[in-house]
């Protein structure tokens, strides 16, 4: 235990050593740095901080009282190398990527190249490292810290500091850096967000919190139950945030409502929707991190199932899905829960690479400014259509379960519906600027695409009626007919609106005749 601690100690300092040498070359007021000099010294401390790491590692073996085999030592040692080494390499990238002014073209590039292939080596080798420790660890995972018992589980305390806080606060700050940097490619001013960051993160907090007692209101917050059983039910239950209990749903809300409002008064003369567009799709990065809360509070998963068929992921994260917040004193045994919020991770990191890369650059002449904003509240919108019914009916808001899907089906309606007016607003105000050109291609590809969009929708809306027409309605959120079909109907004419608000301009200018023809 001491020789873990002393190394653990050894190992922070060396790290943040590495990430002091890296910072001071990003406020160095020298133009032309020798980078093959100065960066010695982040890379002793790195190896520094990896060897410390390493023998920390041996040390929790020793705290464990374990005896492990050949194979998981070797795990242990190849992830722990792997995992550090690389993680400070990203992270110092990440920093003179982001920060440093005057870095030669090529050599930024490369920056950025090694900061993601960093980051994905040192996420790999993180779980690898974690498979030499799994069997020797007691489960449930600890969940976070108690003032008055030290390191609890989700079934021996409640933590003053949470976990899930830690996760959802480290995704916050993450995005805001990299939201940041993209302002200053931007408008060449670092800090124009911090204010906002400030008071749309407090404000996504409250917004979730009330979202979720408005939701399970009936569940968890009946005043008319409260006045007859008073003394098992505190009266200010709804503000207590720190017992647990928020929806992203709402959180999205209050953090872009507030967030918007707020950038408009400090930011006069900015273009809300730049920042809309950087900002919103960055979003799901905090929340893929955020998830992991629920992975230590044993919480938002699915049903039980076979735990052969998750032994692909980390054995860390399948021996603590066998446990649950809701039962947390049985353990399954051949089973576990389907570890919800691992898929929803892996989803919401896909969407961010698809809205801010695909439809943010790849396709940028295609799109509005907004259009990518609007597109994050239709990506989480439909994650959540797809992954409420999946849920174990415990973490299910509402009496029927119904407020987060309806919520989520709500979202995908309206960021199509803000999508669809975005283009037809600007296409007006082009018009009376007389900028609106309809090129022959234009009409073309446009002709196309209405095509393909409206089989498509048509498409959907049709399997959609017949389920629903075809069905009776059942008050439960599962995969049933009803609810299948009102999940098709809701997308398929919300994908025909867009569809159309994006074409019917150039078609209507070009029958019309009034524009000349590029």
């Amino acid at each position: 235990m001491i020789l873990a601690i002393i190394f653990l100690v050894l190992f922070a300092t060396c790290t943040g050593l590495s990430i002091f040498f890296t910072i001071s070359l990003v406020k160095s007021p020298i133009v032309e740095i020798n980078y093959k000099k100065e960066l010695v010294k982040p890379a002793l401390f790195a190896i520094g901080a990896t060897i410390s790491f390493l023998v920390a590692s041996f040390g929790f073996y020793m705290w464990l009282n374990a005896k492990p085999d050949a194979l998981h030592v070797v795990q242990l040692v190849i992830g722990a190398i792997l995992f550090i080494g690389p993680l400070l390499i990203a992270i110092n990238c990440f920093i003179l990527h982001y920060y440093k002014k005057n870095v030669p073209e090529k050599l930024d590039k490369w920056l950025f190249r090694i900061q993601l292939v960093s980051f994905v080596v040192a996420t790999f080798f993180f779980f690898i490292w974690t498979n030499g420790l799994a069997p020797y660890l007691t489960y449930p995972l600890v969940n976070g810290i108690s003032f008055s018992q030290g390191l609890v589980t989700p079934e021996t305390g409640h933590p003053n500091i949470a976990f899930y806080a830690i996760c959802i606060l480290s995704g916050a700050i993450l995005v805001y850096f990299i939201c940041d940097h993209y302002m200053y490619k931007e408008y060449g001013e670092h800090g124009i967000l911090e204010s906002t960051f400030f008071v749309a993160f407090p404000a996504g907090i409250i917004g979730a919190r009330i979202a979720y007692v408005i939701g399970n209101w009936a569940k968890e917050f009946d005043y008319g139950r409260a006045m007859t059983e008073i003394n098992g039910f505190k009266i200010w239950a709804p503000l207590a945030i720190w017992e647990g209990g928020i929806t992203i749903l709402g959180g999205a809300v209050g953090g872009i409502v507030i967030g918007v409002l707020w950038y408009l008064w400090r930011n006069k003369g900015k273009s809300i929707w730049i920042v809309f567009d950087i900002v919103l799709p960055t979003i799901l990065i905090a929340q893929a991190i955020g998830r992991w809360g629920n992975f230590f509070n044993c919480e938002v998963h699915g049903l039980a199932t076979d735990v052969n068929n998750w032994k692909w992921l980390p054995e860390i994260i399948w021996r603590n899905a066998q446990y649950s917040s809701t039962s947390p004193d049985l353990r399954l045994t051949d089973q576990m829960y389907v570890p919800l919020f691992f898929i929803e991770a892996v989803v919401n990191l896909l969407g961010y690479f698809v809205l801010a890369h695909v439809f943010g650059k790849a396709l940028r002449k295609y799109t509005e400014l907004g259009d990518v904003g609007f597109g994050y509240i239709i990506w989480y919108g439909l994650t959540r259509v797809f992954m409420e019914p999946l849920r174990d009916t415990s973490f299910q808001m509402g009496e029927k379960g119904y407020w987060s899907w309806i919520w989520s089906l709500i979202f995908v309606a309206a960021g199509s519906l803000l999508i669809g007016f975005n283009h037809l607003i600007r296409y007006r105000i082009r018009k009376k600027q007389g900028k609106y050109v309809v090129k022959k291609h234009d009409l073309r590809n446009g002709f196309i695409g209405l095509i393909c969009i409206a089989v498509a929708s048509f498409a959907i809306i049709l399997v959609g009626g017949i389920l629903i027409s075809n069905n009776p309605f059942v008050a439960v959120v599962a995969y049933n007919a009803f609810n299948v079909g009102t999940m098709l109907l809701v997308i398929g004419f919300s994908l025909f609106f867009v569809g159309l608000a994006i074409t019917l301009p150039t078609f209507a200018e070009a029958f019309a005749g009034k524009d000349k023809h590029a």
